[in-house]
């Protein structure tokens, strides 16, 4: 969800059109996890209404569900760079967790001052506060990518040296592989396996924790510094790979839900196809590049406005996604409700980009 500008060295590149088209197309996967959600969309408890709604909600779920990686995954792939200096930047979390804040401030305001005329002072109070679970991992991943590159780019970038891809490899084991099985191994045999968790004690909270956003981000630096050889597959490729990865995923899924978290294998595997089929596309015209660029730049702002009662609530109350299930509707339906969403929130996001783009500019210290 940041900018998808390349640096080499102190050389600034062109800017990653492709790369900001997969994050205009990782928002609306986003928001079809959201539209599933059963404490949102709800579309996941429509499952048992037949067997047509079971499988077109599997099948946009397990679509879906990478798509938190993949932003990861983007992240590490346009941050690679040979870092000479190690400088945090203070300065861009502050204003993510701000950004954060003034999303959930006015959400809240809105929805409690004009629709349930409901304000409390302890709720708004609770509202001033980033609780944003993504924001607050990035920013955490954020202030670590300066010694994470410095490390990775010994380590991937040593010619040779194979101990980038061992680093990679002992990543993926110990924070995919390892709580894949544990999670999908307890689910099977009903049994807790949690103690065997390389994360937590209490397993892996399906992937929400930062040893996910540190894999993702260091697969997507290993994925650019060896693009010479993920190049050589053409976008076909990637495309039935990411389609593979989601029927897999699927198809795990009619066994145990823990085939819809984060951290599983499938997942991740279909976040790095995903991505890779990105960098395979190109973008030809400078004009659709920017309005491309124009929507990406709204995606953290959409990522966090539609998940106000305001929008889920508000907006995705007017459609009868539980009356659609097993019925024809349900795919019109679903096209509504996500693009409404996902319009909506973006004309908001970028009206309010425009008005505060001189404030940011001065505060990240960006012209």
């Amino acid at each position: 969800m940041t900018e998808s500008r390349l640096k080499t060295g102190a050389d600034s590149g062109h800017r990653l059109y492709n790369m900001d088209l997969e994050r205009v197309l990782l928002i609306f996967l986003v928001i079809t996890l959201h539209f599933n959600n059963r404490d949102m969309g709800g579309a996941l408890m429509t499952m048992g209404a037949g067997l047509s709604a079971e499988i077109f909600v599997r099948i946009t779920q397990s679509l879906a569900i990478c798509a938190v990686d993949a932003f990861i995954i983007s992240a590490g792939y346009f941050s690679a760079r040979k870092s000479e200096t190690i400088s945090v930047p203070w300065r861009k979390a502050v204003w993510l967790l701000l950004t954060c804040s003034f999303y959930r401030v006015v959400g809240y305001l809105i929805y409690s001052l004009f629709i349930t005329h409901d304000f409390s002072v302890r709720v708004f109070c609770g509202y001033i506060v980033p609780n944003n679970w993504f924001v607050c991992l990035f920013v955490t991943l954020l202030l670590l990518m300066p010694f994470i590159d410095r490390v990775l780019s010994a380590a991937c970038c040593g010619g040779k040296d194979s101990s980038g891809k061992w680093l990679i490899c002992m990543l993926i084991l110990l924070f995919s592989v390892v709580p894949t099985f544990v999670s999908l191994s307890g689910d099977l045999a009903g049994v807790n396996l949690n103690g065997l968790s390389t994360v937590t004690w209490q397993g892996d909270a399906a992937g929400f924790n930062i040893s996910l956003f540190i894999l993702c981000y260091c697969i997507g630096f290993a994925l650019h510094a060896h693009r010479d050889y993920w190049d050589r597959f053409s976008a076909g490729f990637y495309l039935a790979m990411y389609l593979l990865g989601a029927c897999l995923t699927a198809a795990l899924s009619k066994l145990t839900e823990g085939a819809w978290h984060y951290s599983c294998v499938t997942v991740v595997f279909e976040a790095v196809m995903l991505t890779l089929l990105f960098t395979r596309i190109r973008i030809h015209g400078d004009g659709a590049g920017r309005v491309i660029a124009a929507v990406s730049g709204c995606s953290l702002g959409i990522f966090i406005w539609h998940t106000m009662p305001l929008m889920f609530i508000g907006l995705w109350s007017r459609f009868d996604i539980s009356g659609a299930a097993a019925t024809p509707r349900m795919i019109p339906v679903f096209l509504g409700a996500t693009l409404a969403m996902y319009g909506l929130s973006f004309v908001w996001v970028f009206v309010i980009r425009l008005i505060s783009a001189p404030l940011h500019r001065m505060f990240t210290g960006r012209r």
